[in-house]
C-alpha cells in the first residue's frame, strides 16, 4: 500500500485501508478541536463526487484535506476523515457497507460510531444527511473487517 493514495480492488481489502488511513489523525489538525457534529457538518460540506475510475481509492486525512488533490470526496473517503476524528477521541467506531438496491449489490460505505452502547452512523456523504440519521431499510449490509 502507498502511504498517500491507493488503488483497491475489493471490499475487505477498502475497508482495511479506511482504518488504516484513519490511523493519522493528527494529519486533521486543529479540526481534532471540533466537537463530533461540528466536524461532521464540515465534512458533510465537502463536495460529493463517486470514484472516476474502476478500482476505489482511499487516502490519509492530510491528502484529502488538500482540494487540489481532492476537490471533492465519495463515501469512502468522508469515512476516513470521520474515523480519523473518532479514532483521535477514543470512540469505538466500525465500517458498514450497505446496498439499497434490489441486486444487493454493496454500493455503500459508511461509519458508525459505539454511543451509550448503541451503534450511532455518522455518515456525511450528502448534504441531507444529519449526524445519528437512521439508515433506509437496506437489501444487504455487511461490518467491515478491520
Amino acid at each position: 500500500m502507498k502511504i498517500g493514495v491507493s488503488e483497491l480492488t475489493d471490499r475487505v481489502q477498502t475497508g482495511r485501508a479506511i482504518y488504516y488511513c484513519a490511523t493519522f489523525y493528527n494529519d486533521l489538525g486543529s479540526l481534532l478541536d471540533l466537537s463530533l457534529k461540528d466536524f461532521f457538518n464540515t465534512v458533510k460540506k465537502m463536495p460529493y463526487i463517486e470514484d472516476q475510475i474502476d478500482s476505489e481509492v482511499v487516502a490519509r486525512p492530510k491528502y484529502l484535506l488538500d482540494q487540489e488533490k481532492f476537490p471533492a470526496l465519495d463515501c469512502k473517503k468522508k469515512s476516513v476523515l470521520i474515523g480519523a476524528w473518532l479514532n483521535a477521541h477514543n470512540m469505538p467506531w466500525r465500517l458498514v457497507a450497505i446496498s439499497e438496491k434490489p441486486n444487493k449489490n454493496i454500493q455503500h460505505v459508511f461509519p458508525q460510531a459505539l454511543i451509550n452502547n448503541e451503534w450511532l452512523s455518522v455518515d456525511p456523504t450528502y448534504p441531507e444527511y444529519s449526524l445519528f440519521m437512521p439508515k433506509p431499510q437496506a437489501t444487504a449490509a455487511e461490518e467491515l473487517p478491520r
